[in-house]
């Protein structure tokens, strides 16, 4: 008997084999034949077979035929929250990559919920795809390990991994928060508040051993109750520079976790009557397209978020096929000066990040 690549059982509502032998008047093994592309079958009826495939609106079970060829020719690809600007272009960055291997991406949007995360990987499994990428995952690490590895290829992005496990694709979030914290200092700032995003966030962790580090260097501190954690949201943003203001109306200098927590800073900013740069400066991560329409225009630091997403594909299907498995990528990401912080005033000594 052949080893045919499709096996299929009725499912309410779906076209099977069984369905287009019936219209074209051939057996399963002739639809089978046709659809896989294999000889033995002349060529009207073959034409007969394609007929009715498209009468019928026929479309194979992939998941079957990846049982069958060891590749479903799918990836899963998870996103913290896709209303968020910074991760569009990661996906599409992702997608392209994919797409032109001929690949099909499934996305999922587990909005900051790390049971929605490991629900997400688990349903990747399933859906037996042949890779999965995870965007800025929260999960607690030895949870995240443990569902990655039950992938045949795995990367991450914004979290580092064992190289046997995952990839990792991430920004250099430190050398952010040195240029972030430079750039306010040199602009006069000695008070500084941290809006510091989700508490459970390793980007936001590496953030804030940067921000240390680089007042550490003057002599000054960050004390806790000058950094505030919240949600990576407009929202988010605003609650917490009300409270930061509220414990310390004579902040001078906010670093954001990202440009949607500067855009709701700058809205409690404005509803305390404090003028931005003059009395406080503020600072973002980033660079979503909107920020440099915000009034003023939004001070960041550039993550080249298009091409994070093409370098986190290019290595899951390098891994995939057992290629460059121990390598991991940092990006750098680059400041960006606008008009919500303030000019070099102080001749503070340039010094590197790293």
């Amino acid at each position: 008997m052949d080893n045919e690549r499709f096996s299929e059982e009725r499912v309410e509502g779906k076209i099977t084999l069984a369905d287009v032998a019936t219209e074209a008047g051939v057996s399963v093994m002739t639809v089978s034949r046709v659809v896989n592309e294999r000889s033995g079958v002349g060529e009207a009826t073959r034409r007969r077979v394609r007929a009715a495939i498209e009468a019928l609106g026929y479309r194979p079970n992939i998941v079957a035929r990846g049982l069958k060829a060891a590749r479903s020719h799918t990836l899963g690809l998870l996103v913290p929250d896709i209303t968020n600007p910074y991760f569009p272009d990661i996906v599409r960055g992702a997608e392209d990559v994919a797409l032109a291997a001929g690949y099909t991406l499934l996305l999922n949007n587990v909005i900051e919920d790390t049971g929605r995360e490991a629900a997400a990987l688990l349903a990747f499994e399933d859906r037996r795809v042949d890779g999965v990428i995870a965007v800025s995952p929260r999960l607690p690490e030895a949870r995240l390990h443990e569902l990655l590895r039950r992938h045949v290829a795995a990367v991450v992005v914004n979290r580092r991994a064992p190289a046997d496990i995952a990839g990792s694709v991430r920004v250099d979030h430190e050398v952010g928060a040195h240029l972030a914290v430079r750039h306010l200092l040199e602009g006069g700032c000695r008070m500084l508040g941290l809006l510091a995003g989700p508490p459970d966030s390793h980007a936001g962790l590496e953030r804030r051993r940067g921000v240390a580090s680089e007042l550490s260097v003057e002599g000054m501190e960050l004390p806790d109750d000058r950094v505030i954690f919240g949600a990576p949201t407009m929202e988010g943003g605003t609650r917490a520079a009300r409270e930061l203001l509220a414990r310390h109306p004579d902040v001078d200098g906010l670093v954001c976790f990202n440009d949607l927590v500067a855009a709701g800073a700058m809205q409690a900013l404005g509803e305390a009557g404090l003028r931005i740069p003059a009395d406080v400066a503020v600072i973002g991560y980033d660079d979503i397209a909107y920020a440099r329409m915000f009034s003023p225009a939004l001070t960041t630091l550039r993550v080249p978020t298009y091409d994070v997403g093409a370098h986190a594909m290019r290595m899951l299907l390098a891994r995939m096929d057992d290629r460059q498995r121990d390598v991991g990528i940092v990006v750098q990401p680059e400041l960006v000066i606008r008009a919500s912080t303030r000019p070099v005033l102080a001749a503070v000594p340039e010094r590197s990040p790293t």
